[in-house]
């Protein structure tokens, strides 16, 4: 958009994606609640009386806000209509924010993010306040709605707009250059632990399938058992994120039932399928092994902080650094996982205990396997690493340097005069021999012996030698100085 455009206010052009960054995931999010809402109530006994109480509920949980039926309070809502959500946020806000805006234009991209949203929230809460007194729906504290709200369209909004302005506000606020790179450790390092978790869910799942169909044929007929698989995958992540925490040595609860790697106590779940992942019994010895995998996930912290530089210090602050984020984005994920599941009581990992395991695992173990790669190790990034340390203090000299130099050691050096040789002495060696140098003939500048006769000779002017300049010149330097750079970096 040229200057005077901008200048003359904004066109369709621009208000267009700032209206489809308040409301175009709001709307969609609504139509889906119509949809299941419909659904639901289509299915029971309840009727479409309902329909906008239901619509303004499911607003709310998808929005990770506690939601009261019956007097008993939900706190473990599921994690993919929210994930789901943040992506549609995120896509929106890339689209709004493009590239090179200025800081009042990403501005008014985060304002209208979170002002669309915060509005259809208030609405909802308006209609749940005013159905609480006809149906079981009880209305959550509205200071912890729009938080909850702002933090889900807020927090896609930066994720949005990240990759494109991140660097800018790196910058800005003068983060360095490591702390970025810890904080992709640590978000390769969640991943890795997610992936972790998952595959634990899964092949408990598979070794527990009786478990699995029992519980999915009490749904009794075919809309009930699909609403139960359904119900099941969207509490996928949340299971995975507390399965993901065992390997820590973490433990996990819901309500009087837990698990860890060194026990368990088995007791009675909700008839959800992937509920089945719960123990039956004692925690079994070959669970022991996967304390392995938060070691491994150290180690490669520990290897990638030793690769950037050999110092002790730099290292362990490093180290401690991805550490620090690691435990504080898994203890986040596992506090929105869980949460009061009603009167079963409080379902997931328990989180003061995730967040100093965290820490430890990766910060101890991380800092021992930085300090053993660092004196031990032989892999290609401490190779190189030590290669820099070693010829960073001394620097290189380049090819042109080098001629350079050796011109101006040949220009200061010392002159040396020679004697004149004394032919008919003894000190001249053919003399003692009674060798004679015979002149050529044909040579007129032939050394005779007549001094007198050279004298009067006309003399030459000797030109001083011009070194060569020019773009061939400067071509030649540039292709030593590059394939001296290129030598160096090999």
């Amino acid at each position: 958009m040229s200057d005077s455009a901008r200048a003359a206010g904004p066109g369709s052009s621009e208000t267009r994606p700032l209206f489809v960054m308040a409301f175009g995931p709001a709307l969609i999010t609504l139509a889906t609640a119509l949809v299941l809402s419909a659904i639901v109530l289509g299915t029971s006994a309840t009727g479409f009386s309902a329909i906008t109480p239901t619509v303004a509920g499911l607003w709310l949980a998808v929005h990770q806000v506690p939601v009261t039926v019956s007097d008993i309070t939900l706190g473990v809502l599921p994690l993919v209509p929210t994930v789901a959500l943040v992506a549609g946020v995120a896509r929106a806000a890339r689209r709004a924010g493009g590239t090179g805006r200025s800081f009042a234009e990403l501005r008014s991209v985060l304002l209208c993010a979170i002002a669309g949203p915060a509005l259809v929230t208030a609405i909802a809460l308006a209609v749940v306040n005013d159905a609480a007194g006809r149906f079981t729906i009880g209305t959550p504290p509205p200071l912890t709605a729009f938080l909850c709200t702002v933090a889900v369209h807020l927090g896609g909004a930066l994720l949005g707009l990240a990759p494109a302005y991140w660097g800018d506000a790196a910058h800005f606020l003068r983060i360095p250059t490591w702390v970025d790179d810890c904080a992709k450790l640590a978000g390769r390092a969640l991943l890795a632990f997610g992936a972790v978790g998952l595959a634990i869910v899964v092949v408990r799942l598979a070794w527990q399938w009786q478990t699995v169909l029992e519980l999915i044929r009490s749904g009794n007929d075919a809309v009930g058992m699909i609403s139960l698989v359904v119900l099941s995958l969207l509490y996928l992540p949340n299971v995975a994120i507390g399965a993901a925490a065992l390997p820590l040595g973490v433990g996990v609860q819901l309500g009087p039932i837990s698990a860890s790697l060194f026990s368990a106590a088995p007791g009675r779940a909700p008839a959800v399928p992937i509920l089945a992942v719960l123990p039956q019994g004692a925690s079994p010895w070959y669970l022991l092994p996967l304390l392995a995998v938060p070691a491994v996930v150290a180690v490669q912290v520990g290897r990638r902080c030793a690769a950037r530089s050999l110092d002790l210090g730099p290292t362990v602050r490093e180290v401690g650094v991805t550490a620090l984020l690691t435990a504080a984005g898994f203890t986040a994920a596992a506090w929105i996982a869980g949460g009061a599941l009603g009167g079963f009581g409080y379902a997931g990992a328990d989180i003061p205990q995730l967040f100093l395991f965290t820490l430890a695992w990766i910060g101890l173990v991380g800092v021992l396997a930085a300090l053993v790669i660092q004196q031990f190790g032989d892999s290609s990034a401490v190779r190189a690493a030590r290669r820099a340390e070693e010829q960073a203090p001394s620097g290189y000299t380049t090819y042109a340097d080098e001629a350079d130099a050796v011109d101006e050691e040949v220009a200061t050096a010392p002159t040396v005069e020679f004697d004149p040789v004394d032919r008919e002495g003894t000190g001249h060696p053919d003399a003692a021999e009674g060798v004679e140098d015979a002149p050529a003939e044909d040579d007129p500048h032939a050394d005779t012996g007549d001094f007198d006769a050279l004298a009067d000779e006309p003399t030459q002017e000797v030109r001083p030698v011009q070194r060569r300049t020019g773009p061939h010149r400067d071509r030649s330097i540039a292709d030593i100085e590059e394939l001296d750079s290129y030598t160096f970096g090999q």
